[in-house]
């Protein structure tokens, strides 16, 4: 396969992939149009349901406090969490005296590796190759085309 062959491929994909999207697009803002009413009452119930069980939750530790009984009634039990306060400073000395619950901050390390030498990271240069959003003879899409790792989640029609 040549790289003119490769392009036009990949021009292909795009155009089919354009054409499919704006249709789903179309389709969700369709439905959701459509739907309005049905989408404003599952909103409203979805947040008398959240106050419904924060009113629950608080009342269930009221009773916890005052009564010390965690199994309340079915389906509504208390559970203690156990909950750490500590300076962070006198723990990182504890961390590195003990030689204990040490952990590299990767992106940290490397922006500095990236800027300093030393002795004991090794440098080398790995090809990418990157593509334009628009290849030559292609019709611009009606929105950048998306990276196939990340599809469009932002609607659960």
């Amino acid at each position: 396969m040549t790289l003119e062959d490769a392009i036009q491929m990949v021009i292909t994909a795009r155009t089919q992939y354009h054409t499919v999207h704006t249709q789903v697009h179309q389709l969700r803002e369709a439905w959701a149009t459509q739907h309005a009413d049905l989408l404003q009452e599952h909103a409203r119930s979805r947040e008398a349901m959240q106050q419904a069980e924060a009113v629950l939750r608080a009342l269930a530790i009221e009773l916890y406090q005052s009564t010390g009984s965690k199994d309340l009634a079915p389906g509504v039990k208390v559970r203690e969490l156990t909950k750490l306060i500590y300076d962070p400073h006198a723990a990182l000395s504890w961390a590195l005296a003990h030689q204990m619950a040490l952990a590299l901050d990767v992106k940290t390390f490397e922006q500095l590796a990236r800027v300093t030498v030393l002795p004991f990271v090794r440098r080398w240069s790995e090809p990418q190759a990157t593509l334009s959003p628009c290849l030559p003879g292609e019709l611009p899409g009606p929105t950048a085309p998306e990276a196939p790792s990340h599809p469009d989640t932002s609607s659960s029609l």
